[in-house]
């Protein structure tokens, strides 16, 4: 019989995510089972709750992962680009492909339904401290985060129902077309905080 290596808890926690986000990607939420993660990885599904307590212990973890990485990425993003409303539209990408490509807008909708509420990461401080760098009123800042929540939300809620939403308005709901909607509603907010 081999000899099982014991991995640190650490990398043990990241291999369970990492697994975790493979099944998000697949089949959403209700794909992510901690019996089928266990057998992928050879564990038993005592080793997944005693590291992540419960189902919703392991989603919540996942999430927090997912926003540790876009907040390097948003900060990065921060640092490379001149014009904090300029990064709006890389910004506005990271997230499309983070919700829509990879599932966490479903994700995230699953957690708030499970009684889930966010912490307060501040994934946006780097470009709202990009956005408010000359000395202006509390007031300004404000409305900018403001404007990178209405993203954030509009990007949640375009995945979720935004070509039924633009079928409502006579405008067919295929991918171009949300595609165009999404880009000129980045556009819109982009243009409102050169204004601030």
């Amino acid at each position: 019989m081999a000899e099982r290596k014991r991995l640190s808890p650490e990398v043990a926690q990241q291999n369970i995510l990492s697994r975790a986000e493979h099944y998000l990607i697949v089949g959403g939420p209700d794909a992510v089972r901690v019996q089928v993660i266990a057998d992928d990885l050879g564990i038993t599904d005592a080793a997944i709750h005693y590291h992540f307590k419960s189902r919703k212990g392991l989603m919540t973890a996942l999430l927090k992962e997912a926003g540790r990485k876009l907040k390097a990425e948003v900060t990065s993003i921060a640092e490379s680009t001149g014009d904090g409303a300029d990064a709006i539209t890389e910004i506005a990408a990271k997230l499309t492909e983070l919700y829509q490509q990879r599932k966490y807008a479903r994700l995230a909708i699953w957690l708030a339904s499970e009684g889930w509420e966010s912490e307060g990461a501040g994934l946006f401080d780097p470009i709202v401290a990009q956005l408010c760098a000359s000395p202006g009123s509390t007031e300004q800042e404000k409305d900018v985060r403001y404007l990178l929540a209405l993203l954030n939300t509009f990007l949640v809620g375009e995945d979720l129902v935004g070509g039924a939403f633009l079928a409502s308005v006579s405008i067919p709901g295929d991918n171009d077309s949300r595609a165009r909607f999404r880009n000129w509603v980045v556009a819109q907010i982009s243009a409102t905080l050169r204004f601030k």
